[in-house]
């Protein structure tokens, strides 16, 4: 008989996912749940991607300036450290291009909130967005950086115990961690992930012979929910080219870092 009680916990917690938003766009998105360590660059300093987006802006006032402007602002303010690379021919789809029009005016403000707010003010349809990694910001249209397709591994154990024990729902916020989401890709480095799955376990108690194919079940379930509400038309079983796979209570899933980063959370790479 097919077992439903791991899906019927997990549809219990939180599950509401907002529209995805740019890179490091709060507080939160920069990173609130990251160490010290998360922060510093090879050399021990703050990385300087982060830095300039967390740099304090006191005010704001463009009438019509040329996106090209702002981008020379980001430059700026960057002091040199950081190289700003915007894909022009994505934009180009999106009928956005290096003259198109930016009227912003902001006040007490940070590098971060003033190129979110640029960016939604001339998104449409596919939306701007950006990602750092190691000096490089990169901003383009967002199924411009999903074409590319990350694979993470994710502990499902604590979940696993969880449903097995049946001592109260895992605690698994999609929504939380959407909120979170957007710390800066790249394909070279080590990711940093704060997993919906990891630290909300309760022990591993005794294993016997029967655990290996009710793990199989729950795991079967687990994948299941998460294609039902993590960008759905990305996995392959919904003509996606997303694939999601358990091995030994690892989930290994490979997809866009947006998918990555609303199950595991901002990434940090380091070049």
């Amino acid at each position: 008989m097919r077992c439903t009680t791991s899906l019927g916990l997990l549809a219990a917690v939180v599950i509401a996912v907002p529209a995805v938003g740019q890179s490091w766009n709060s507080d939160d998105r920069l990173g609130s749940d990251s160490s010290s360590a998360d922060r510093l660059d090879a050399r021990g300093g703050m990385n300087p991607i982060r830095a300039l987006l967390l740099k304090p802006v006191e005010s704001v006032a463009w009438d019509g300036n040329a996106l090209g402007d702002i981008v020379e602002w980001l430059k700026t303010e960057s002091e040199g450290k950081v190289n700003i690379v915007v894909q022009e021919k994505a934009l180009a789809v999106e009928s956005i291009d290096m003259d198109t029009e930016v009227t912003l005016e902001m006040h007490n403000t940070t590098v971060a909130e003033v190129l979110n707010e640029v960016l939604d003010s001339i998104s449409d349809i596919d939306p701007l967005t950006y990602v750092g990694s190691g000096t490089k910001l990169k901003i383009s249209t967002k199924s411009d950086f999903d074409k590319k397709l990350f694979t993470r591994t994710y502990d499902i154990s604590d979940v696993l115990v969880k449903i097995k024990n049946n001592r109260g729902s895992p605690q698994i916020d999609l929504q939380q961690q959407q909120q979170g989401s957007g710390g800066g890709g790249g394909s070279n480095g080590q990711a940093r992930v704060q997993s919906i799955f990891s630290g909300q376990g309760g022990g591993g108690g005794d294993e016997d012979e029967d655990d290996e194919g009710e793990d199989e079940e729950r795991s079967t379930e687990i994948m299941e929910f998460i294609r039902m509400t993590v960008e759905p038309d990305t996995w392959q079983e919904n003509n996606g080219l997303g694939t999601m796979n358990v091995f030994n209570r690892q989930l290994v899933v490979r997809n866009t870092l947006t998918v990555h980063e609303i199950l595991g959370g901002p990434f940090h790479f380091d070049e």
